[in-house]
């Protein structure tokens, strides 16, 4: 029995991690001031923040196209593999929906196995890269099933934006939430939600107490977990690479983990998100 995993470009997973664990990236499309791009086809993230402040509008984006869907599942198929595809959170975006529709419409339905990311970023990247690990190991789909969703359930997603405003306009956030954000001059800190959604998490008044406040979160979350030193944290943003650093470098110096990986926040996740945003990315659980 074979497995390969398929996400879209919201995963955020560096192109080298997802080659080596051989892993698909399905491109997601952003539509800037009326022109329709491809994340990481025709739109790289380092042209896309560097313009960002100069766009008329704030970008959109939108799910996959349901034909590169169907084709990237079949190719999978073809090849004599079983598809995993896990995909942007359904609370936040509707690329799952149209995956369980492209299922039912492939050659063999049975062998195409779609998951709710209930997350975003690399947090959910870090999600398929233990997805496709643990599927090497698995006697059975059921068997991994049970066990990717529970390594979905126990992981968490923090993070701190400069400007609540593009979140707030995208409707990932609500406005009251945006408004007492500007008003206050304070640097949220928000979270994704068991269900898939974002929602303000705490607030503090600048942006090293905002990093400090990352590092308590986690502190707290795994207080009780085991084994620590064998887990994996995950950190992105958004053209502050420099935070990012000090955030690895504080967790580093408080917890012994077995590595930290950094990630850039891509152009679908950043259109929403904006720069400036730092993202931490853990599980809860035991291994």
């Amino acid at each position: 029995m074979s497995f390969k995993v398929v996400v879209d470009s919201a995963s955020d997973i560096p192109l080298d991690k997802a080659t080596n664990a051989g892993i698909t990236t399905v491109p997601m499309p952003v539509t800037i001031d009326g022109e329709t791009f491809l994340e990481g086809i025709n739109l790289q993230t380092n042209d896309f923040y560097s313009k960002f402040e100069t766009f008329k509008e704030l970008p959109k984006t939108s799910q996959p196209n349901p034909n590169t869907l169907l084709e990237t599942y079949e190719r999978i198929l073809s090849e004599g593999h079983e598809v995993v595809a896990i995909h942007l959170s359904s609370g936040l975006s509707s690329t799952v929906s149209t995956a369980r529709m492209i299922r039912e419409m492939t050659t063999a339905p049975e062998r195409v196995h779609v998951i709710d990311s209930l997350g975003a970023s690399f947090g959910y990247g870090l999600l398929a890269l233990y997805a496709q690990n643990a599927l090497q190991f698995a006697a059975s789909w059921e068997e991994a099933e049970k066990t990717i969703l529970e390594y979905r359930k126990n992981m968490r997603y923090v993070f701190t934006i400069d400007n609540l405003e593009y979140l707030v306009k995208g409707g990932r956030v609500s406005r009251p939430a945006g408004f007492i954000g500007g008003l206050l001059d304070v640097k949220p800190i928000l979270h994704i939600t068991s269900e898939g959604k974002i929602e303000p998490f705490a607030k503090v008044r600048t942006r090293r107490a905002a990093i400090r406040k990352l590092v308590e979160v986690m502190a707290h979350d795994i207080e009780n977990v085991e084994n620590l030193e064998q887990q994996v944290i995950g950190i992105s943003h958004s053209t502050c690479i420099n935070d990012a650093q000090i955030l690895a470098d504080e967790i580093r110096q408080r917890f012994r983990v077995k590595e930290i990986w950094i990630s850039e926040i891509g152009c679908v996740v950043g259109s929403h998100t904006g720069p400036g945003t730092l993202s931490l990315f853990y599980p809860i659980h035991n291994n």
